[in-house]
Parts: C-alpha cells; sequence; structure tokens
C-alpha cells in the first residue's frame, strides 16, 4: 500500500452516525494519505470517542484536535495549521470517497506540474446523494485559469473534490471565519486569481445532501452571510472589475437567494431580495427576461390574499 504526502482534514460535529462511514472510505483508498486530522467542533455527541476508537485498530494516522464550536471554517484552519503535508484534501463527516480518488487527484497534479503548470487545486466530479435520488456534478471542467468564472458560480464542485497545495492555501490566507457561508467560493476565488486548477474528470464523491451549508437550508440566515461574502469578494477584487462586473455580480448573488424564498414561499424575503436588487441597479428590472420582477410582483400579489383571508 503506498503513502503520501497528504493530508486528510475532516470537521466533525456531531456526527456520530456517518463518521465511521468517512473514514471507512479513507481507508479503502488506493494510497494512503500521511495523515488524517479530524478537528472536533465542540460535539455533545459520542463522536470523538468513535473515532479514537477506530484509530485504535486503523492503518491510518489519525489525530484528534478539540476546539469549541466556531464552525467548520475554524475547524478546516485549526487542521490546516496542524499539518505539515505539502498537498491537503478536505472530507466532510457525513461523506465519502470512491477508492481511487486521492490516487487519481495525485497523478494528475504531478503530470501537470512535471509539465511546468502553476497548479494550485485539483477538483473531481462528485454526486450529490438525498434518499433514493442523485444527481451527479459534472457540468464545469477546470483546466487552468478560471477566475473570471467565479464571477457568476462556484465552479469548484465542492471542498470534499479538492486537493490543494497547503502552501497556496496559507498564501491566500485560509478559510474566511467570519463567513458562515461561500467561505470556500472566496478561497477558491483568491486561489484561481494567482493558480491553475484542473479537474479529474471523473465522480470521485459521494456528497450526502441535505446539510445547513446548502442554500436551501435556513435560507434566511444563510442570506446575511452571502451578502458578507459579496462585500468580502469586491473587496478583495476591486481593482480588477470594471463597474459592469460588479454590478452583475451583486445581482446574480441576490438573485441565486430570490429564487430560493421564492420555491419556499417565503414571499416576503422575496421583496427584501428585489429591493436588495433595485438598490443595486436599476437594470434589476429586467434581470433574466424580467424573472426577478415577476417573482417579486406574484409575491405582493400572494402576500396580498394571505392577508385577506
Amino acid at each position: 500500500m503506498k503513502h503520501s504526502d497528504i493530508v486528510v482534514i475532516i470537521p466533525m460535529y456531531n456526527s456520530k452516525d456517518t463518521i465511521l462511514r468517512a473514514l471507512n472510505s479513507i481507508d479503502a483508498q488506493t494510497i494512503i494519505p500521511n495523515r488524517v486530522v479530524v478537528v472536533d467542533d465542540g460535539s455533545v455527541d459520542e463522536s470523538v470517542s468513535i473515532v479514537k476508537d477506530y484509530a485504535k485498530n486503523s492503518k491510518l494516522l489519525i489525530n484528534v484536535l478539540l476546539q469549541p464550536n466556531s464552525g467548520p471554517a475554524a475547524a478546516r484552519n485549526k487542521g490546516i495549521t496542524y499539518s505539515t503535508e505539502n498537498l491537503i484534501c478536505f472530507l466532510d463527516s457525513d461523506d465519502e470517497w470512491c477508492n481511487t480518488k486521492l490516487e487519481e487527484q495525485l497523478c494528475l497534479y504531478n503530470k501537470l506540474t512535471d509539465e511546468g503548470r502553476n497548479v494550485g487545486l485539483i477538483d473531481c466530479f462528485m454526486v450529490d446523494i438525498k434518499g433514493d435520488k442523485e444527481v451527479e456534478q459534472h457540468n464545469f471542467v477546470l483546466k487552468g485559469n478560471h477566475f473570471k468564472d467565479f464571477l457568476t458560480m462556484n465552479v469548484v464542485k465542492g471542498t470534499p473534490c479538492v486537493m490543494v497545495r497547503k502552501d497556496v492555501v496559507e498564501e491566500c490566507g485560509g478559510f474566511d471565519e467570519e463567513l458562515k457561508f461561500a467561505e470556500d467560493r472566496l478561497l477558491w476565488s483568491k486561489i484561481s486569481h494567482r493558480y491553475e486548477m484542473h479537474t479529474v474528470t471523473k465522480v470521485l464523491v459521494k456528497r450526502y445532501f441535505g446539510n445547513e451549508g446548502n442554500i436551501t437550508f435556513y435560507p434566511e440566515k444563510n442570506y446575511v452571510h452571502k451578502m458578507l461574502f459579496v462585500e468580502k469578494f469586491l473587496n478583495e477584487f476591486s481593482c480588477y472589475l470594471d463597474s459592469e462586473q460588479k454590478i452583475k455580480f451583486r445581482l446574480s448573488n441576490i438573485y441565486d437567494f430570490l429564487t430560493v424564498f421564492y420555491a419556499n414561499k417565503n414571499y416576503n424575503w422575496v421583496k427584501v431580495s428585489y429591493k436588495d436588487m433595485m438598490s443595486v441597479s436599476l437594470k434589476s428590472f429586467y434581470y433574466n427576461n424580467y424573472f426577478a420582477t415577476l417573482k417579486f410582483i406574484a409575491s405582493c400579489v400572494k402576500d396580498k390574499r394571505k392577508s385577506d383571508v
């Protein structure tokens, strides 16, 4: 069994029912990481003891770090600071990898760096699993410089898909712990501005869908953090963007949430987000073929009907 200069960092919070699945998927890798760092984020269940018991009989070198509940960004940063390996992979405590994930990403990374490419990050395809429904995430293949693509979306499929250089993460400041949503997109954007990104075009990650980090969970709470992300992104890259790009960036991020609010029938928040769009630019009136305006009008009508009942 081959070992590698890779560390796997797992943020963990109350994961007693899923953490063994994550660890077993690392244990089954065709290339074994040098170390696994599990950062417990203030769990109140048996997660820590389960990991420590598992480590006693595992071929994996597993270190367990403890911290008060501070969120996944802080947990990942703690693992990054603790580790000494050249390459970092992240795995959430409720997800799992296919058994060739590390080997295939390392192979692509070595091939590209041997060619003299300035590679900072490798990702891969992923399948989202929710109950009996599976959706593959393979709609974007990274092949070099992708900063402009981050203006419209997070083109890295998910944090569990990432293999990234430790020095690159540290150079870019790690995960912003003030953000509780889209902190990964901010970090990947910083990396993409300086380094190449590439994709292994195979499904190598299984992400079990439906956690609080998704836009559809508590969108009202996440909306505040998304707006903070927008400000931090623009503060970081303002000098590289023209006024039109800044407007489009603000509008697209607000509209993402407006559509979720509308789907959830939270019409008051549709109105809030639409007004936020209009405060950015009057172009919001015809944004996305007038769909923002149509959803706003429909929300006003439906709210009025509710109040009349």
